[in-house]
């Protein structure tokens, strides 16, 4: 029986095949009164077929008693790297009530047995009112559609002087608050208070200027909807069709725009000279077989008919000629015998020990003739279990071949293990082969042929050792970097009793965090992009004087020992309001 009610607590999300997804769930406010509208955001994030998807029942998946969810408000959308379902919530009763941890199943794409993942809890903080009757509370009206969620985290370094000012800013959230300081989240922060404070020209400004500088974005988007609303009092405002259509253009920022316009005559002028000169060949060839007949009104009717098979034998052979790039003439004119080019590929480290985390190089080498050139090399390893390539591959400088009428081009991938692995890798190398030509006219000019390459290196023995088990921390979780820092964002700094105060940590990480990785009593992962990674806590102020404290432990690669960063422990200041002084 506890069986099947565990089951039935299980929402199947149809039609939906993946792998590896994870969920994250939050409200768009932690701290309300009882009775106010929430939206509770769902977002899966991984890869699947999402084609299918349709917003679950949540309601009878939750305590009625404590939240009252309007399924037939869900909406879906596609956000960045997730798929987001979107609900509308009221808590029921006052209180620190925490949202359930929710399952969902989906097929798996390489099992034929579901997957299980499950969303992480919320709290929320909810305060009476005499004034709602929660009981009477019916459907969610329509809405104005609303601007994006107040950005806490300025997403650059600041002094402690502008860190305060950015704190009283996010306190005290105003338009004009917002516009002393620089940086694109300052300038949706601004945006986003114009139109709460009824001012859409400003926040419409804003965004075109901002959408100029990086791209149109959701946000961006999201708040010209907003501000459209406003300006013509309308909840049906959509995005202008003229900026849905030119979104694979606006989603860059003015650098890439100018890059696609450069493109784009580029493309257009080489097109054009391609026109003109097949028009000037063609003219050349009607002017070619127009001239013989100059001369033959003057000669008798044999020879004209003989001199015309002639002309016309010659031609015949000249446009075969020049239509044909084999490897023995060229637009008509006969070339050296080219002989076959031989190339041999081998890879190696670039040092004696390799761990799990740590980053390395491998050095492809190629070995290829002098007059030879080499392009568009795709590189790809035999084995890619654990493997993960960290940066792009670079060229390193040439040595000299055995050979003495060879060269070695080496390139370096910068490559990183995250598991263990003993035994062989190779490999394949595909692109284009160059090669120069004497011609045989007059042995003046040369000529350069491409040929497609696809060969296999010579297979290369490596170990990667795990990290050392000596002096191993116990709560050691595979992160592998330098020097990494932690930072803390708490969205509060002056809190009630019982408050909810939402902890952003932002890692900056020159190195290696495991995929999944979690830290303890964190709620879920934000973002994961070039280095920096945002994880999300919740914490509810039961009178503590300070935020908690995060430490965390890793294997530092310049150090080569394991050491241990810490970070959080803001203080909190304490509202002397009702329920202190009861």
């Amino acid at each position: 029986m506890i069986k099947a009610l565990i089951f039935a607590s299980i929402i199947e999300l149809a039609g939906v095949t993946g792998s590896e997804l994870r969920v994250r769930a939050f409200f768009d406010a932690n701290n309300v009164k009882v009775g106010d509208p929430l939206v509770l955001t769902i977002d899966f994030v991984g890869e699947a077929d999402f084609k299918s998807l349709h917003p679950p029942e949540l309601s009878r998946h939750v305590n009625a008693s404590d939240w009252k969810i309007y399924d037939d408000s869900a909406k879906t959308d596609t956000y960045r790297d997730a798929r987001r379902l979107t609900y509308r919530v009221r808590p029921m009763r006052p209180g620190v009530l925490w949202f359930p941890e929710l399952e969902f199943s989906y097929s798996s794409s390489a099992k034929t047995n579901s997957v299980i993942v499950r969303s992480n809890r919320i709290p929320v903080h909810a305060t009476g009112s005499v004034q709602v009757k929660v009981e009477e509370m019916g459907a969610v009206e329509n809405e104005m559609p609303q601007p994006g969620e107040l950005l806490t985290d300025r997403g650059v370094e600041m002094t402690d002087d502008e860190a305060f000012a950015w704190r009283k800013a996010c306190a005290k959230p105003s338009a004009d608050a917002f516009a002393q300081f620089s940086g694109s989240v300052a300038r949706l922060n601004e945006a986003r208070m114009a139109i709460l404070e009824g001012n859409w020209a400003r926040a419409l400004k804003i965004y075109s200027r901002l959408e100029w500088v990086i791209g149109q974005t959701p946000e961006i988007e999201r708040g010209i909807v907003a501000a459209l609303a406003l300006k013509y009092d309308n909840i049906s405002a959509v995005l202008p069709v003229w900026r849905d259509v030119a979104r694979p253009v606006l989603k860059y920022s003015w650098k890439g725009r100018l890059s696609i316009i450069g493109l784009s005559l580029i493309v257009l002028l080489a097109f054009y000279k391609v026109v003109s000169r097949l028009i000037k060949a063609i003219a050349v060839l009607a002017i070619a077989f127009a001239l013989p007949f100059q001369s033959f009104a003057q000669q008798d009717n044999n020879d004209i008919f003989r001199m015309m098979e002639e002309q016309a034998r010659q031609m015949q052979e000249r446009m075969d000629r020049l239509m044909s790039f084999d490897s023995d003439s060229m637009m008509g004119f006969p070339s050296q015998k080219r002989k076959p080019v031989k190339i041999v590929a081998g890879a190696s480290l670039d040092r004696d020990h390799v761990c799990v985390g740590e980053p390395f190089d491998f050095i492809i080498e190629i070995d290829v003739p002098k007059n030879c050139r080499l392009s568009q090399l795709r590189i790809a390893p035999t084995v890619s279990e654990g493997l993960s390539f960290v940066g792009k591959p670079f060229n390193m400088t040439d040595v000299q071949s055995e050979n003495p009428s060879n060269i070695i081009k080496r390139i370096a991938l910068p490559s990183r293990f995250d598991t263990t692995y003993k035994g062989p890798i190779a490999f394949e190398i595909n692109g284009l082969v160059s090669q120069n030509t004497k011609s045989n006219v007059g042995g003046f000019f040369s000529m350069s042929f491409s040929n497609s390459i696809r060969l296999l290196s010579s297979p290369l023995e490596i170990d990667v050792k795990p990290l050392p088990e000596k002096d191993r921390p116990n709560d050691f979780s595979g992160i592998v970097a330098k020097n990494l820092v932690i930072n803390e964002y708490p969205d509060l700094i002056k809190v009630g009793t019982n408050d909810v105060v939402t902890i952003k940590y932002v890692f900056n990480v020159d190195g290696y965090v495991p995929k999944f990785y979690l830290p303890k009593d964190c709620a879920f992962e934000v973002v994961r992009d070039n280095g920096r990674i945002e994880f999300i806590r919740y914490f509810v102020a039961d009178g503590a004087p300070t935020t908690p404290s995060i430490k965390i432990s890793y294997w530092d690669i310049d150090r080569k020992e394991y050491r241990r960063v810490s970070a959080g422990a803001t203080k909190l200041e304490y509202r002397d309001d009702f329920s202190h002084s009861h």
